[in-house]
């Protein structure tokens, strides 16, 4: 029995039961490693802090210059207080005031409501753990559905093992597990699980998004209630987790839209593309302020301009691409794509000559797929901020798309090459194991090399050093026109009873008898222009100091932590 697109009914079905094993043995392995480097997190990046403030606040953050600010002032802003939970008002005005949408800060904040009084940064951890387990099994589903879409007949049995559903499905199962494999362990996707935003719930819903499209695909469903309903859902939720959604439905529309005119579907393109703009709609209707985010905020207005900025477009692709080959492929994006080449290259010339009849079937989900990856990855890089290596977050996303399109075009001309007559069938599942082993090498040699990001790992010691001195009397001299910076040191200066706040531009000096008297002091010290000024005014009042000592640089070299005796 076959369905409309001529593929057996057993064909389509979920892998055999090994498999589906095996997937889940690899989710439990990707876990622990995850819950092994999330343990070894010791700080926070500044927008991580901004997580934690933007869905809590309570009274909002104030700098007075010259004057104490008490822990509870600063962490009562960081938690949900007693009686204070699920406050989801709070949490879209908060945004609204920001350049985000409030979805992943309504989580967040509902994740903090259940543990009042909390500071955690596994909190965060936990809420982007479900989400990766959840993009693990989309991304195995997409894959495993990207597959089955290319053919319309098994391979011969025996050659990828026997099973009662059929060839393919151990086939395709295989690539989804080598695709998951590649993905799961990489040293980029490690950190994105360990960065505490919306960048991993944004990957979920960038790969549900690719489901549905892929099931419709394959089922030849464009149904309203079946395919599209459920993506109108999920244009909903994904735009308003972060606008970078709605440059990968557009690009995963467009060419979707293009597969409906060529099928001759005219009356499904008009439903599909009603059914994703009413999503749209819905959730510009929700959050209005989107609208400003997008065309009139800072961050709107600068990615227009760099977008609009050819002379750019070199340095930014080459800048996000060596990024993937860094933190995904540990260096050897261009070997793979030049092995993928010449293997290609050679199955071309050994057809031409006549030594095999095999070829690469054209399949229009890999298409599909290969043409977003490629419009987001694009895009993206013409707009997102440069900030080093944390600027994987932006295109984390589709990370787990391109290490499947790299792993398929190898299979697909390794079949043509071994299994379709131009060397004969030798050894397919040697040759995938092969590829097995030199995925995890890939990873685990990342892993190896430290590239996680987002742990902050020198901050364990300087935690050491603060709650050593929590007793000491701290002075933080911030610049006046930065005094936000001062909630960058949060989780530090939190472990005190009180810190003294005092801008670097006055010069009167510091009075305070708690200052003047002690025997040691803390310092945390954001100018460093007027930092050995400030440093120098308190050795002048307080005469039981003589020296001063640099402990940490901390805050990407904004702040300086020092210790005066």
């Amino acid at each position: 029995m076959k369905n409309k697109m001529g593929f057996k009914k057993n064909q389509l079905n979920i892998p055999a039961m090994p498999m589906v094993l095996a997937w889940a043995v690899l989710l439990g392995l990707e876990l622990a490693v995850l819950f092994y480097y999330g343990n070894q997190k010791a700080g926070f990046h500044e927008d991580e802090l901004y997580t934690y403030y933007s869905s809590n606040k309570t009274a909002g953050l104030f700098v007075n210059d010259r004057q104490w600010m008490e822990r509870d002032e600063l962490r009562n802003d960081f938690v949900v207080l007693p009686g204070e939970g699920f406050r989801y008002d709070v949490v879209w005005q908060m945004q609204s005031w920001d350049v985000h949408p409030p979805l992943y800060y309504f989580l967040f904040h509902t994740v903090c409501s259940l543990f009042p009084g909390v500071f955690s940064k596994w909190l965060g951890i936990g809420l982007n753990l479900l989400f990766f387990a959840g993009s693990f099994v989309l991304l195995a589903y997409c894959a495993y559905m990207a597959v089955v879409c290319g053919k319309k007949e098994a391979l011969p049995e025996g050659v990828w093992g026997e099973n009662r559903s059929g060839g393919w499905n151990c086939r395709a199962g295989m690539l989804a597990f080598f695709t998951c494999l590649f993905w799961g362990f990489s040293a980029a996707v490690v950190s994105g699980v360990m960065f505490i935003r919306m960048y991993q719930q944004l990957t979920f819903f960038v790969l549900l998004c690719l489901a549905l499209h892929l099931r419709a695909l394959n089922k030849q469903d464009f149904r309203v209630r079946s395919s599209f309903l459920p993506l109108a859902v999920t244009v909903f939720l994904g735009f308003l987790t972060q606008y970078y959604y709605i440059i990968f439905h557009f690009f995963l529309g467009a060419g979707f839209c293009v597969y409906l005119l060529g099928k001759k579907k005219i009356k499904e393109l008009v439903l599909y593309v009603i059914s994703c703009g009413a999503g749209l709609f819905a959730a510009v209707l929700y959050y209005p302020p989107a609208l400003s985010h997008i065309f009139r905020g800072y961050r709107g207005t600068e990615a227009v301009s760099e977008f609009g900025d050819a002379s750019n477009t070199f340095g930014r692709l080459r800048f996000f691409a060596g990024l993937f080959d860094d933190y995904v492929a540990n260096g050897t994006l261009s070997v793979w794509l030049l092995a993928l080449v010449l293997l290609a290259v050679t199955a071309g010339y050994l057809r031409k000559k006549g030594r095999h009849t095999g070829k690469m079937a054209v399949n229009p989900a890999v298409l599909l797929m290969l043409f977003t990856a490629a419009g987001y990855f694009f895009t993206v890089s013409k707009t997102a901020l440069l900030l080093g290596e944390t600027s994987n977050r932006y295109q984390l996303p589709v990370y787990g798309i391109l290490c499947f399109l790299l792993l398929y075009g190898t299979w697909e001309v390794l079949e043509c090459l071994f299994l379709k007559g131009a060397v004969g069938k030798r050894y397919p599942k040697a040759l995938m194991a092969m590829i097995g082993v030199a995925i995890l090498v890939l990873d685990f040699a990342a892993l190896r090399q430290g590239k996680v990001f987002f742990l902050y790992e020198e901050e364990k010691e300087i935690m050491g050093f603060v709650k050593e001195h929590k007793d000491v009397p701290v002075v933080v001299f911030y610049q006046e026109a930065s005094g936000n910076h001062i909630w960058w040191l949060s989780d530090e200066l939190m472990e005190y009873p009180r810190v003294y706040l005092a801008g670097t531009g006055n010069k009167e000096a510091i009075a305070e008898e708690e200052i003047t008297g002690s025997d040691s002091l803390v310092v945390y010290v954001a100018d460093p222009e007027n930092g050995e000024e400030c440093l120098q005014g308190l050795l002048a009042v307080n005469k039981n100091l003589s020296s001063y000592e640099l402990v940490a640089e901390k805050g990407r070299g904004v702040w300086r932590l020092y210790e005066l005796r």
